[in-house]
């Protein structure tokens, strides 16, 4: 996508040196700031919904993060300087009271310190390439609580474009970009919706849940959404086990209900879902297991799963699940993206005929008969 024009257009907003003055934080606290992810294929209409944000009176205070905007349109920048003497960070300040920024150097390093030096934003919104895969930039902001950053990851937001993007996932190639930036979403902004009817938008969110069935979706016309639906989603806080249990025992019916038809275009070989393999380059494979799990089983089993046997290793874009872990009066809730993952104890009880155990993977190359086995090695014995 192109830098925004709105930038060109406001070379006024530009601070000789931006006063960003922070309140000192209170002895044990640290100011956490949510940062989503914004991917999608280009022309998706990722900048359409940053220049929203940039330009739209909304009252939140938001630090978007773009790529060298101000490379593009030659404007004068303020500058915020690394350690070792290199730009690291330009930024405008707009009139509604969000900051635009540009990153040149290590994106969490520069962003953990524009947050550090300034109350005056609430959320950080970073912008990938559209060709990128935004599971590692993700995983780079998914911090350890312990480590006391001032950034956490929210969530991933993909835009794709209504009217093109199933010529983009229908590609047959190696590796399919469209395809590994919806199956990593949280959340899919189905943007232009009106250069298309309403059957193609149903068969489009038919073909979206194929790759990404825990994702939401919203239909949007020139990316415009109430941002509280894509802000704040809290898409990996494990607090929320009881909101993820919903979610996948939503799927695990749905998947039950589920069988092939002939009423679309499919290869002869359908998935275990039921649904038309097409030439999906990502899968999702849900497992549910009613005996109790071992948690340092499930760990280790995950562990080789994500870092071990490079060769021939799934490609796991994401997974998470709610397990019933033997001897545990609480959910546990396990959260994954790219190659890190957090499998921790929820204060979220069970109730006895609710102990069942569901985890999701979506991902390339995964062999469900071997994630199956691989699962229920990891049962609970006494």
């Amino acid at each position: 996508d192109e830098a925004p024009d709105l930038v060109c257009d406001a070379p006024d907003l530009i601070c000789d040196a931006p006063e960003l003055v922070a309140e000192e934080p209170k002895p044990g606290s640290v100011k956490k700031v949510p940062v989503t992810i914004i991917t999608g294929f280009l022309g998706a209409g990722k900048t359409t919904l940053l220049n929203y944000v940039m330009t739209e009176n909304h009252g939140k205070r938001i630090a978007v993060i773009q790529n060298e905007f101000g490379a593009q349109t030659g404007i004068e920048e303020a500058m915020v300087m690394g350690k070792d003497g290199t730009q690291a960070m330009e930024w405008l300040e707009l009139p509604n009271g969000c900051i635009c920024c540009s990153v040149r150097s290590d994106l969490v390093r520069a962003v953990e310190y524009l947050v550090d030096r300034s109350d005056s934003f609430e959320y950080v919104l970073v912008e990938t390439d559209g060709l990128a895969r935004p599971g590692p930039v993700a995983a780079a902001f998914w911090v350890d609580d312990e480590l006391d950053s001032a950034l956490y990851l929210d969530g991933i937001i993909t835009v794709v474009d209504a009217k093109n993007v199933l010529q983009h996932l229908n590609e047959d190639k190696e590796t399919n970009e469209a395809q590994q930036q919806i199956a990593i979403s949280d959340c899919i902004l189905i943007n232009k919706v009106d250069l298309v009817d309403k059957k193609h938008l149903d068969s489009l969110e038919d073909r979206i849940h194929e790759l990404n069935d825990c994702a939401t979706c919203h239909r949007t016309c020139n990316a415009k959404i109430d941002l509280d639906l894509i802000l704040d989603i809290r898409a990996y806080d494990q607090s929320r086990a009881l909101d993820i249990d919903k979610e996948l025992e939503d799927i695990v019916k749905q998947k039950k209900q589920e069988s092939c038809t002939q009423d679309h275009s499919h290869s002869d070989s359908c998935s275990s879902s039921g649904r038309s393999s097409h030439l999906n380059d990502v899968t999702t494979i849900c497992l549910v297991q009613q005996q109790p799990m071992d948690e340092k089983k499930l760990v280790n089993w995950l562990g080789k799963l994500l870092w071990e046997n490079e060769s021939n290793k799934a490609d796991i874009l994401r997974m998470k699940g709610v397990l019933n872990i033997g001897n545990e009066a609480c959910r546990f809730a396990l959260q994954g993206v790219h190659d890190i993952f957090d499998l921790s104890r929820t204060d979220v009880p069970w109730k006895d005929s609710e102990r069942v155990s569901k985890v999701v993977f979506i991902g390339r190359s995964l062999n469900e008969e071997e994630l199956t086995k691989g699962f229920n090695a990891c049962l609970f014995s006494q």
